[in-house]
């Protein structure tokens, strides 16, 4: 398993200090691919190669401006949009691309499930095509009940990967996300195994891993019973003034967690 921060160009020195493998950074703030200046992108892909370990996942993929769902979608600026994105990961290394995007994805007033569902499934092919000229995947993120009113559960995630049915498409797994869901529960994780491409934790509360109360050590057993075994990254609140510390803490507490669930039969 490799471990590692959703944090900015700012924390890159600490979180590398501290010993994880790889940063998940913004995509939409990092990558800037609604700018098509390549001297302005040369300059941030430099920036991004240099720094002290890889930027391997990317999350924040669509910005709200630019929406999916809704009377106001462009395909031909998400077609280029999504082909930008995925080519400018794959030149700094990027492997998974994390689809969440409430904003843009967001269900509008006067706007049916069905009519964001067909949106949904137009833009993830779009992801698809990107992917077999890339190799890079975009992992669906269901996102929970109060800070999105589409697609929620990481069973739906599973559900519309499936339904995309291309390799380029699988689902995320968050478990800051299922518990404030209130109705979603590990064994949730196993039953969406098949297209499982990422996982994003923290403590409870979005506390820093270690530093609250929730079961790491579960969460790795079950992942241990998916066959998952790639990634994970923190997506967490450090406490002010905390941010040395509580990564060391974070690490140590999940690789312990970590070690656990491997070793037991």
């Amino acid at each position: 398993m490799r471990f590692g921060v959703c944090a900015g160009l700012s924390k890159a020195a600490a979180v590398a200090a501290a010993g994880w493998d790889y940063l998940e950074m913004g995509m939409s703030s990092e990558l800037v691919p609604e700018r098509e200046d390549s001297a302005v992108w040369a300059e941030r892909k430099a920036t991004l190669l240099a720094l002290p370990l890889p930027c391997e996942t990317f999350n924040l993929f669509v910005p709200g401006k630019l929406k999916i769902t809704g009377p106001e979608v462009s395909q031909v600026v998400l077609t280029r949009y999504v082909h930008t994105a995925l080519t400018r990961a794959a030149e700094v290394g990027g492997k998974i691309i994390v689809f969440g995007s409430g904003g843009a994805r967001q269900l509008v007033e006067g706007w049916s499930v069905e009519q964001a569902h067909a949106q949904l499934l137009w833009f993830l092919n779009q992801c698809a095509d990107a992917y077999e000229k890339t190799g890079v995947v975009v992992a669906i993120e269901p996102l929970n009940r109060h800070e999105c009113n589409l697609l929620h559960t990481v069973a739906e995630g599973a559900a519309l990967a499936r339904e995309v049915g291309r390799p380029g498409v699988r689902n995320l797994a968050d478990t800051y996300h299922m518990e404030r869901n209130g109705d979603e529960s590990l064994a949730d994780i196993i039953a969406s195994a098949d297209c499982l491409a990422h996982v994003h934790t923290a403590d409870t509360g979005r506390k820093a891993p270690g530093t609250g109360s929730y079961d790491h050590a579960a969460l790795f057993a079950t992942l241990k019973d998916a066959g998952y075994d790639a990634r994970i990254s923190i997506e967490c609140n450090f406490t002010e003034g905390q941010l040395e510390a509580e990564l060391e803490t974070a690490l140590t507490h999940l690789k312990q967690a970590y070690r656990s669930a491997q070793s037991a039969g």
